[in-house]
């Protein structure tokens, strides 16, 4: 007998405990035969929504999936007729009435109002704060300096009026957004065309915030005006 038979017997009991049972085996699920794992795995196939289970909307589901779907965003109007965008825009402002919290009377008229007179601060939650001086003025006639920013049409019937000289049109989102030197001005006859000479206006002022129905630009002050002058 081997002098390490004893060890060899050892090893050999040791295997045999570490082997696994039949009962130990998992059995596993063998993958298909014509299985490709760079293959685009096939989509369940899309129920029948025509049928009557559908709550008799079936086809109505058919036919919004069958059509493609729509990109392209609508583009603003700018084409309403002469007039149309200021009587809507002057519905608004009539029904509109902002009320100061210290009014303010003024022994001319029309009143001579400067950019800077605006507004009186910024509030975090509510954008740019109304002056009472701006509020006190709603509904009556004004004077204002300015420049008209670049229009996007030729004959315009509406322009924006600017502190200062601008290269592009100042549309906004919100009325948060708003900036605090312009103003959204109507033409009540007639149109005018571009100019980059500074303009006098004089008109009637309106005040709170509006969306402009031909541009889906939101202001805060709108002038309507009776009368603009190129400045020398």
């Amino acid at each position: 007998m081997p002098r390490n038979f004893p060890l060899i017997l050892l090893l050999v009991v040791l295997l045999a405990a570490c082997a696994p049972s039949r009962a130990d085996i998992i059995a596993v699920t063998a993958l298909p035969a014509h299985s490709d794992p760079t293959a685009t795995p096939t989509p369940p196939p899309t129920p029948d929504v025509t049928s009557e289970s559908a709550g008799g909307f079936g086809a109505l589901v058919a036919a919004a999936n069958a059509a493609p779907p729509t990109t392209t965003p609508l583009p603003l109007e700018n084409a309403l007729p002469l007039g149309e965008a200021r009587a809507i825009a002057w519905a608004t402002d009539t029904a509109m009435q902002p009320v100061p919290a210290n009014r303010l009377t003024f022994d001319e008229s029309p009143v001579r109002l400067a950019f800077g007179e605006f507004y009186d601060g910024y509030d975090l939650r509510t954008g740019l704060r109304l002056s009472d001086k701006l509020v006190s003025l709603d509904g009556q006639a004004i004077i204002l300096d300015g420049y008209m920013a670049p229009p996007l049409k030729p004959d315009l019937d509406y322009f924006v009026i600017t502190r200062v000289r601008l290269a592009f049109c100042p549309f906004c989102s919100t009325a948060a957004d708003w900036p605090d030197d312009i103003a959204l001005v109507y033409l009540n006859e007639g149109t005018i065309t571009s100019s980059e000479f500074p303009l006098r206006v004089t008109g009637t002022l309106e005040v709170g915030a509006s969306v402009d129905q031909e541009t889906g630009m939101v202001s805060l002050v709108r002038i309507y005006a009776d009368h603009v002058e190129r400045l020398p």
